[in-house]
């Protein structure tokens, strides 16, 4: 991406795409293989679908600046929880796929001209106990 092209785009696209890097690169490090970014499935975008042993992994990117209250992953609520599951049984079913799978989620705080933050959290979707 040249820098006409960074300038064209607003800057939380900028950060998102800055996040979603941060998280591939973060999920190639620890062993997962990415089989597939931004993909839509019905009203929903699934940011990441990789593999982790033997388990499909579908995981979405939350980023944010730094000094943002929140924490990036803190911003999932529960319709796009849903959309998730959606989406994610979507996907197994147009691709035949009857293994295990799960939803992920990676917070990526991100300063300009620091190294990004990442928090990854394994299946989003399970209760704690």
């Amino acid at each position: 991406m040249t820098e006409t092209d960074k300038k064209a785009k607003p800057r939380h696209l900028v950060t998102g795409e800055r996040g979603e890097e941060a998280a591939a690169r973060y999920m190639l490090e620890h062993g997962y293989q990415i089989i597939a970014r931004n993909v839509r499935e019905s009203h929903c975008e699934i940011d990441i679908v990789a593999r982790d042993e033997d388990e499909i992994v579908f995981t979405e990117v939350r980023t944010r600046n730094a000094g943002i209250i929140a924490a990036p992953e803190d911003t999932i609520g529960p319709r796009k929880l849903r959309l998730l599951i959606k989406a994610a049984a979507m996907w197994a079913d147009e691709h035949n796929y009857t293994g295990p799978y799960r939803i992920d989620a990676a917070g990526v705080t991100a300063e300009d001209g620091e190294p990004v933050k990442i928090e990854y959290i394994k299946s989003i979707t399970e209760p704690i106990i």
